[in-house]
């Protein structure tokens, strides 16, 4: 402590000798604005995600889907040749699938985005996630918004906005990916694509659908198998489509903060609550019926991330605001998107 006052004391002199006071020193320093830490660029880590995404999906296309497949064969080989052939004859087709996806799940993304900047709500950039071990390189992509600033028919706008614009995109190159893709070169057959309600239906009206030069009824003969599609028959738009159409119905389930709890929300109030519960029941007693009856619980990590975001919607800003008869209508005509773009068996592992 005695040292410390002889040192005060020695500043203080030195400072006097200087011709100044100390006390008028700190009162300057203070006065003078403090460096702030540079901070990076709020484009920057969505850009740099973008771009791995789209180097993981392009190489999800380059595997025809079963990159596991093609890397487990890799090393029991102990040979990277059938690396090397898929890379040489698959590059293109690895590179439509990123784009054509990129493309529907930044609509998605986008839609919500904008409707956030019309509302004034903050929120981030889109945010992709890639994924390159999985069949489609990707786990979809999101936006991080302020919710508590948006009242009920806000959040019902910014939910349904992201859907809408995604299938948007997803239907038209669904429809070119029935009636002119073709498929990448594997020599494996590992994996069927379980088509949902709506590829189905679109492959009924599309007149002539071509995959690998055979004329087939996709959704019911021909390369199809229980309504599904492998790996080695499935062309890179019509697996953007897919993965496009998958996303887009799962996002729409009516619970939590996914797409479909803010149109409950937005719909019922905190009435939505007991809906979310019940809806996440029911979707336990898929996930148990299908990993009984299938042996594939894909959707079980879905199910456990969901309770911690919350089963029930958190409040908003205004709950008492009221959607008018056109949302109304939009919205429960929207809780229909699942059953519609979700298959029964999305994977079906040969």
């Amino acid at each position: 402590m005695h040292d410390k006052a002889k040192l005060a004391d020695g500043a203080e002199q030195a400072f006097s000798t200087l011709g100044l006071e100390l006390d008028e020193y700190r009162a300057s320093a203070a006065r003078q604005p403090k460096s702030l830490p540079r901070q990076r660029p709020r484009w920057l880590v969505p850009t740099i995600l973008l771009v791995l995404t789209l180097i993981s999906m392009t190489w999800a296309g380059i595997a025809a889907w079963a990159p596991g497949h093609l890397m487990s064969e890799a090393f029991e080989n102990n040979s990277l040749f059938e690396v090397r052939r898929h890379v040489l004859a698959n590059w293109f087709p690895g590179i439509l699938f990123a784009v054509s996806l990129t493309i529907i799940l930044g609509a998605h993304e986008l839609g919500h985005y904008f409707a956030t900047r019309i509302y004034r709500i903050q929120s981030s950039l889109p945010i992709f996630i890639p994924f390159p071990i999985s069949p489609t390189g990707t786990c979809g992509a999101v936006i991080l918004m302020d919710g508590m600033r948006a009242d009920r028919r806000q959040i019902f706008d910014i939910g349904l906005a992201g859907p809408l614009a995604g299938l948007v995109f997803a239907i038209p190159i669904a429809v070119f990916g029935l009636m002119y893709g073709q498929p990448p070169e594997t020599r494996g057959n590992s994996i069927q694509f379980g088509q949902p309600l709506a590829i189905q239906w679109l492959a009924r009206m599309v007149p002539d659908q071509r995959i690998n030069d055979k004329n087939i009824d996709i959704a019911g003969g021909g390369l199809m198998k229980s309504n599904s599609i492998s790996n080695e028959s499935m062309n890179p738009m019509l697996m953007a489509a897919w993965v496009g159409f998958l996303v887009t119905g799962l996002n729409m389930v009516p619970i939590s903060q996914l797409d479909g709890g803010h149109v409950i929300f937005g719909l019922l109030g905190r009435r939505s609550n007991k809906i979310c519960w019940l809806v996440y029941l029911a979707c336990i007693g898929y996930v148990v019926y299908t990993s009984y009856t299938y042996g594939q619980p894909e959707f079980i990590v879905m199910l456990l991330l969901i309770p911690l975001m919350g089963i029930a919607h958190p409040p908003s800003r205004n709950d008492e605001v009221s959607l008018g008869l056109a949302r109304q209508i939009i919205g429960a005509l929207s809780l229909c998107i699942p059953f519609l773009c979700i298959p029964l068996r999305p994977l079906i592992i040969m």
